[in-house]
């Protein structure tokens, strides 16, 4: 009995020491997991998802009259009647401007007058030619007094034009530069005339657009002096040649002005609607930039985070476009990377505006 009892105690003590093993290692377990728990980064995360994206292109331009032009005078005399209302609007052929033409009136009724007496005297000789054959000398010499004359008819005509300036077509007159009375100089500026009914908008894009940009595209452009208004047009023409110091194109667009709010000089807001995409599309926090190179970090399912080069593509406020490096459904990190790095653990929360 006394052998008996001897191993039965040894068998409850061996049975006991490895229950206590037991607890020990289990114990120990837990308290890795529970350090493990606690040393894991708390993060927002965001659900990469294909969303709608409008391509567009954005630029300054600046706002240039349809038709502009400088009203000068041609010759050299008086200014005798003056038309200029200061921002008004002018029909086309209207008088501008008047100087001083009664020398021109006078000699072209004085040419006038000598061409009917000497296409009177050619008459008379064409008729003495045809029975003489001596009078053919005479015939040419009055026909080339004839041909004289009327030459300079026209000259004095011509100059007689120009005395009179009218409008080249519908614009507003600008400032005036002269009065009347005054003496003007052959290229004297008398004021300016610009179409403003529409707004020839100049502004530059760049050489990677190029193959995207057609003509009749929309534009919108906005002006600091009218906030939250946009001036909507179209392309007219696209450069033929590009600037080779800054490799971009001119374009030039048609704005449609009928309140004319806008004026040439002034400098806008252009942006170009290329084309309307679906596109993986992150929060900008999510981007990390390394050297030349831009990462994100990305949530294994282990909750481990692995740092994943990236290729963006166009920015938006707030967002930017993944060309590659990630795909629908990858979840990243938003918040939280300057804590993290690869292989990092993480507890993730998702954003709602990630969800």
């Amino acid at each position: 009995m006394t052998q008996k009892n001897s191993n039965l105690i040894w068998v409850l003590l061996v049975g006991l020491s490895l229950f206590i093993v037991y607890l020990f290692f289990q114990n120990q377990s837990i308290e890795e997991e529970r350090k493990a728990e606690s040393s894991a980064t708390l993060v927002t995360t965001q659900v990469v998802r294909h969303s709608a994206l409008v391509r567009q292109v954005t630029s300054l331009g600046t706002a240039l009259a349809n038709e502009s032009v400088q009203i000068v005078s041609n010759t050299s005399d008086y200014l005798i009647e003056l038309n200029i209302n200061e921002g008004k609007l002018i029909e086309k052929g209207q008088l501008i401007a008047q100087l001083n033409d009664v020398e021109e009136r006078a000699r072209v009724a004085e040419l006038s007058a000598s061409l009917v007496d000497q296409k009177r005297q050619l008459e008379r000789v064409k008729n003495l030619a045809k029975t003489q054959a001596t009078a053919q000398s005479l015939l040419d010499e009055q026909q080339t007094r004839v041909n004289t004359t009327q030459a300079q008819l026209d000259a004095v005509k011509a100059r007689l034009n120009e005395m009179t300036i009218r409008a080249p077509f519908t614009g507003v007159l600008g400032l005036r530069q002269v009065s009347e009375g005054a003496y003007l100089t052959a290229g004297t500026v008398l004021t300016t005339l610009d179409d403003l009914n529409k707004i020839r908008l100049e502004f530059s894009v760049a050489e990677y657009y190029l193959a995207q940009l057609k003509p009749g595209m929309t534009v919108n452009s906005s002006s600091v002096a009218y906030p939250g208004k946009v001036f909507t047009g179209q392309i007219k023409a696209i450069d033929t040649r590009l600037d080779p110091v800054t490799r971009s194109v001119k374009v030039h667009a048609l704005v449609s002005n009928d309140e004319l709010e806008l004026r040439p000089g002034m400098l806008l807001n252009v942006s170009v609607t290329l084309a309307e995409v679906q596109a993986l599309q992150v929060s900008e926090k999510a981007i990390v930039p390394l050297q030349n190179k831009q990462y994100v970090f990305v949530v294994n399912q282990d909750n481990t985070v692995t740092q994943t080069e990236v290729q963006l593509g166009q920015r938006m406020p707030g967002l930017v476009e993944v060309v590659s490096g990630l795909n629908a459904g990858d979840q990243i990190v938003i918040e939280g990377t300057t804590k993290i790095r690869s292989g990092s653990v993480v507890t993730p929360t998702v954003s709602k505006a990630g969800q």
